[in-house]
């Protein structure tokens, strides 16, 4: 019970204080309707006090303001994993009944379906649920790139491909005609699918089917999409990776045989350089994990390591100021240096499952989960000069000092 002694003072600090605690962030019309109870609350007790009463007024402006600019609060998002786990659980039941009568069932997670077909009686065998699964790349370039998503089937971004001029001009010259050039550039959507395969009695034991499709379907994609990112060719139903966005090729320039006992990090060093005279900053060197572990081993000529021997508080390894993404998919003696900033990743649709019989499933007593997501991947044409790559052994050749 709100105190009926407030004098008009303390009426006016107490509502300053809730709305200028409320006004320190966007408003939710929860925050809306909570004040609003509590002018209310107060107008109860201005009924006894004129004074009080005209103080209150003052807000009621206030909070017709307010509720103009408040929003619906937001519900924190699952991670598709999450969504997808939960709607397993959500319609399990479902599930088990359309294995044993027939028929189609579909579900709906965010923006991903779910299908479900099943037909046919099925054989009841004990199986050991445990799964002896083959170890993949854990993907990396999607988490250091421009990644969003898109509606469309292409994406389009507008180039300059002449650049506007500007020069110095005599007293009454003319002046130059500095007209800058435009062209579309269109980035087509490709489409990248993977599945796992689960016996009729695994999927009585549903911890076991999100597992799997978390711990082996998801892995899978993903690592066939950050091979994708690396080397797809662009080619057909493949979008183009990085090696492949006709990124500028490594330039000893200056440097070129005269770096005394050049190694990897020189190298990487100047590609930054080369880099850097394109009015691009880098971010993160790409190798494959046995070039990575060279750096960490290179000597001088008298057995001290030369890579720092610190860790940096991330837990990162760097290299030039750089940090170093380690991955398998890409080979051994390549390399890419960029801004990966300029990489774009565009998603489609980030996941999308079927549940159903593929090819001899009913005769194996198998049901197919398959996952579908299509995506593209682009460097704009002026953005392709914040990337350098190369072939190690050659570039540490290039600049060696003889």
């Amino acid at each position: 019970m709100e105190n009926s002694n407030l004098t008009p003072e303390q009426v006016v600090e107490k509502l300053n204080g809730m709305f200028n605690e409320k006004m320190a962030t966007v408003p939710t019309k929860d925050d809306v309707a909570h004040l609003s109870d509590e002018v209310n609350t107060l107008k109860g007790i201005a009924e006894k006090n004129a004074e009080i009463e005209k103080a209150i007024a003052k807000f009621e402006g206030r909070l017709e303001a307010m509720s103009e600019k408040a929003v619906t609060p937001k519900v924190a998002k699952k991670s598709v994993r999450q969504a997808i786990g939960d709607t397993f659980e959500e319609n399990f039941e479902g599930i088990k009944e359309a294995v044993a009568k027939g028929g189609k069932l579909n579900l709906t997670v965010k923006d991903t379906t779910i299908t479900a077909n099943y037909s046919g009686d099925f054989l009841l065998t004990d199986y050991d649920n445990g799964i002896d699964r083959i170890e993949r790349p854990m993907p990396t370039v999607m988490s250091v790139s421009n990644t969003g998503v898109t509606t469309s089937k292409y994406v389009t971004y507008v180039s300059q491909e002449k650049e506007t001029r500007i020069d110095g001009v005599a007293e009454a010259g003319a002046k130059i005609e500095g007209i800058p050039q435009w062209a579309e550039v269109s980035e087509e959507v490709k489409k990248y699918a993977g599945y796992v395969k689960v016996s009729k009695e695994m999927l009585e034991d549903l911890s076991f089917v999100r597992s799997e499709i978390n711990s082996d379907l998801m892995v899978t994609l993903s690592q066939t999409l950050d091979n994708a990112l690396i080397n797809g060719t662009g080619v057909g139903a493949e979008i183009t990776g990085i090696l492949n966005q006709g990124i500028a090729p490594f330039s000893a320039g200056s440097f070129a045989l005269s770096i005394p006992s050049a190694n990897i990090s020189d190298v990487i060093r100047v590609a930054k350089a080369q880099i850097q005279t394109n009015n691009y900053m880098p971010t993160h060197v790409l190798l494959n994990p046995e070039d990575a572990a060279k750096i960490h081993l290179t000597k001088s000529s008298t057995g001290e390591y030369t890579y720092p021997m610190f860790v940096p508080a991330d837990g990162s390894m760097k290299v030039a100021e750089l940090t170093v993404v380690v991955s398998n998919n890409i080979a051994a003696d390549k390399y890419v240096v960029g801004d990966f900033s300029k990489f774009n990743i565009r998603m489609r649709n980030d996941m999308a499952l079927s549940v159903g019989l593929d090819q001899d499933d009913f005769t194996r007593n198998m049901i197919t989960i398959l996952a579908e997501s299509r995506l593209v991947a682009y460097v704009k044409n002026n953005a392709k000069k914040a990337f350098v790559t190369g072939t190690l052994s050659t570039d540490i050749a290039a600049i060696t000092a003889p």
